[in-house]
């Protein structure tokens, strides 16, 4: 009797934890505007003064991290007639305007703007060429684990989000796919763009036995954490019902700073794949995962 409410319990702690994922899902809905920004004064940008030239490299600055933030799908100027054009990619029609009001050459006077609901319909894929580090070091990364679990269950736990949520954060969001979202958030009470690996995607996979996908740095790499280095998990079945699974970080970039990311990143795997032996071997006592 007591195994049966024991059982029951289990059960019903894991609907509510699902429930909860589902209400905390951190992926908005999107919409597109079309903002002008319109010079205040005429002649306009040829006179432009020492001031305003100190504006406009903010201005540059603040549009650029949109881009990183994915905020900002396009922007420059337009010189006949003159306004700067740039397209927003955000939740709502309020933090669009908020963010324009809030653009370095609209505080300072230099421009006013206007704005309209825009659809996107059609966008070909630009990838920033400093998505990636100009210069890559020959460096890997590279730690394993070893389960007591079935290929599925290993494969599952690293290419879903109910698997991530097992044991890398409570907070996910995957698509396996070619390009799909993989992101981990460790915090859902941080701005979108500073929880986690916001904006990463999957690379390649090839089903049961590997996957590949994007990482970034944490917040506290400033620039570092818009240069994103590449994971690959390989998945081997061994003789004696066990999986070794073996990540490769790769695509460092040199210097001291990549230092201090390379650094991190070997403490941080080294936890999270403790932590996946864990989850598997729990999994296996409870007899397996049911899907």
């Amino acid at each position: 009797m007591k195994t049966a409410i024991a059982t029951i319990i289990c059960l019903l702690t894991m609907l509510s934890a699902s429930l909860i994922a589902e209400e905390k899902s951190p992926m908005p809905e999107y919409k597109e505007y079309l903002v002008r920004l319109l010079g205040t004064r005429p002649g306009w940008p040829d006179n432009m003064t020492e001031d305003e030239q100190k504006v406009m490299e903010k201005h540059y600055y603040y549009l650029q991290n949109l881009v990183r933030e994915e905020k900002c799908l396009m922007a420059g100027p337009c010189m006949d007639p003159v306004f700067g054009l740039v397209i927003l990619r955000v939740t709502s029609e309020e933090e669009a305007k908020n963010i324009m009001d809030n653009e370095p050459s609209v505080t300072a006077g230099v421009h006013t703007y206007d704005i309209n609901p825009l659809h996107v319909s059609l966008m070909s894929m630009n990838i920033p060429r400093n998505r990636y580090p100009d210069t890559i070091s020959d460096r890997m990364l590279v730690k394993e684990a070893v389960v007591a679990a079935s290929i599925d269950d290993a494969w599952h736990a690293w290419t879903t989000t109910e698997g991530l949520n097992s044991f890398f954060s409570e907070l996910a969001y995957v698509e396996l796919r070619v390009g799909g979202p993989f992101e981990i958030y460790f915090s859902d009470e941080i701005p979108y763009g500073q929880r986690g690996s916001e904006h990463c995607k999957i690379l390649s996979f090839l089903p049961k036995k590997m996957l590949s996908f994007e990482w970034n740095a944490p917040p506290s790499f400033n620039e570092l954490r818009f240069i994103h280095t590449r994971v690959v998990l390989m998945f081997d079945e061994l003789d004696d019902g066990k999986v070794k699974v073996t990540l490769s970080q790769l695509g460092w970039g040199t210097g001291e700073n990549w230092d201090g990311v390379y650094n991190y990143f070997d403490k941080a795997w080294s936890y999270v794949m403790s932590n996946f032996e864990k989850s598997l071997a729990e999994d296996s006592c409870n007899g397996g995962r049911e899907r």
